[in-house]
């Protein structure tokens, strides 16, 4: 076989230029300090690699998660400890005001720090972050989430929406709590009950605010709300108090009814006081509503049994309006669908009235202390939500009413006592979002700690499959080189080969 010069050339060329790409793959591992740079360098080792790399990455990104959830946690717990100190101030004051001792003066002076101190957590509730969001406003973080309507009252504007960080594999960890949660949805009284006075009690009598001695019983009268009310039988006789309730079941429209008294001494009382006491069916009469030729007006029956001028109730007038139906008053309030019924029962006949004494009822419990009136009040309703907020202003409006006689006394008692109750319940809210907020705080460092361990973890393996040996690439690379020279000085020296230089 015959090599010509031309294909022995081009081997040469062949050969030098083979090295020369080699000597080029080891210069970007060595810069790269990298074994594994493309799938043709380890094609087994690639796919992990990938695999590793992407764990590294999803690692990093809960790190971040995290970071963004302790910062916003951290937030609010800073402004649940300042509601807190704001909670247990306006406590103090709550206690300091129930002193028979303080004057008209001295509940002034509470009133007013009690409304600098409302102010202040309404600028707690209303906290922003660092980007100008507002941290209680649920997802609607633009919106100031308590702001006041047109009757001077706070409102919640925000929703119940709450944003979760993902700071590890399965594991969320929640973000702000909605301001709903915290100051608004707040029980009344004591979670059961809450316990008033009659707007027009002319007595010293206060209420307790109740207990549930008997769950089962009680459980089957969830829907009623009780009055206790004082009558005398006989003018400048003893008094006597009796036991009703009235259950909105069967009602559609919007309203609320209330008994306010009963006058056992008006000529008609018989036509609408219940006959009987529970469980005999002749202790229950409904309280009607039929709307009349008047928009919006409607006239109020009892055991359909209508009052002599008729009692009408004006669903246009917002304010509570109280009726007289022969000698059954009742305080009405909301808008009332035509033809709705209220269903009114006795529970306990009039039975004579003892200062302290327990009134039991439907697994129910209270007492009544102080002198009585006739026609005084007592109510126990279901216990609903109220925000904090409105608490403060019925304990302010509870201070302002002047005066030291027995009606007025037992007025500001019993709104401060459940004003009181209400603040506990409050710091319940309060302390429960609290902890909540501290046991996040713990699982973000938990999992932060989780994925440091498993980020450092994975490097290392990678770094074991993927980093270059750099001591045995240099010296690979080193003969490589010399290969590449000695091939290039052979090629010199086999060019200069040539018959002609022998004539």
């Amino acid at each position: 076989m015959r090599i010509s010069t031309q294909v022995f050339f081009q081997r040469n060329v062949n050969s030098v230029l083979d090295q020369q790409s080699t000597l080029n793959k080891q210069n970007m591992h060595l810069s790269a300090q990298k074994r594994v740079l493309h799938g043709a360098d380890d094609p087994v080792a690639i796919a992990t690699i990938q695999r590793l790399k992407q764990e590294v990455s999803v690692g990093e990104q809960y790190l971040k998660n995290a970071d963004t959830a302790e910062s916003v946690n951290s937030l609010e717990d800073t402004a649940l400890t300042q509601v807190t100190n704001i909670l247990q101030r306006v406590r103090e004051l709550m206690v300091s005001a129930g002193n028979g001792s303080n004057s008209d003066e001295s509940r002034d002076v509470i009133a007013k720090e009690l409304e600098g101190l409302r102010e202040e957590l309404i600028g707690v509730a209303n906290t922003k972050d660092g980007n100008s969001q507002y941290i209680f406003s649920g997802f609607q973080v633009d919106t100031k989430p308590f702001q006041t309507d047109e009757f001077g009252d706070i409102d919640y504007q925000g929703d119940n929406g709450v944003s979760n960080y993902k700071v590890g594999a399965g594991v969320f960890v929640q973000g702000y709590d909605s301001g709903s949660s915290i100051f608004t949805q707040i029980s009344e009284g004591n979670g059961t009950f809450v316990s008033e006075l009659g707007s027009n009690n002319s007595g010293s009598g206060v209420i307790s605010e109740g207990s549930v001695v008997d769950t089962k019983l009680a459980r089957g009268f969830t829907e009623q709300d009780y009055a206790i009310t004082i009558t005398e039988p006989i003018a400048g006789g003893e008094p006597q108090y009796s036991v009703y309730g009235v259950d909105d079941s069967s009602a559609t429209g919007g309203a609320s009814v209330k008994i306010t008294s009963v006058d056992l001494s008006d000529p008609n009382i018989g036509l609408v006081n219940p006959a009987a006491t529970y469980p005999d069916p002749a202790s229950d009469v409904n309280i009607e509503f039929l709307a009349t030729a008047t928009a919006g007006e409607f006239e109020v029956r009892i055991g359909g049994i209508a009052a002599t001028p008729a009692a009408i109730y004006d669903s246009k007038d917002t304010n509570e309006q109280i009726l007289n139906i022969n000698g059954i008053s009742v305080e009405v309030d909301g808008i009332p669908n035509d033809t709705d019924q209220f269903t009114m029962t006795k529970y306990v006949q009039p039975t004579d009235y003892q200062e302290g004494q327990s009134i039991e009822f439907n697994g129910i419990k209270t007492a009544i202390k102080g002198d009585v009136q006739n026609l005084d009040s007592f109510t126990l309703r279901q216990s609903g939500e109220k925000n904090v907020f409105a608490t403060i202003q019925d304990t302010i409006d509870s201070l302002m009413i002047k005066g030291e006689g027995g009606a007025e006394k037992a007025q500001r008692l019993v709104a401060i006592e459940t004003g009181l109750l209400q603040i506990d319940n409050a710091m319940g809210n309060v302390s429960s979002a609290h902890t909540s907020v501290g046991a996040r705080l713990n699982t973000i460092d938990n999992q932060r700690e989780a994925t440091l361990d498993f980020n450092l973890a994975n490097q290392k393996t990678l770094s074991n499959i993927e980093d270059l040996d750099m001591a045995a690439a240099i010296s690979e690379f080193q003969m490589q080189m010399s290969m590449l020279e000695i091939s290039q000085q052979t090629f010199v020296k086999m060019q200069s080969l040539s018959l002609f230089q022998l004539i």
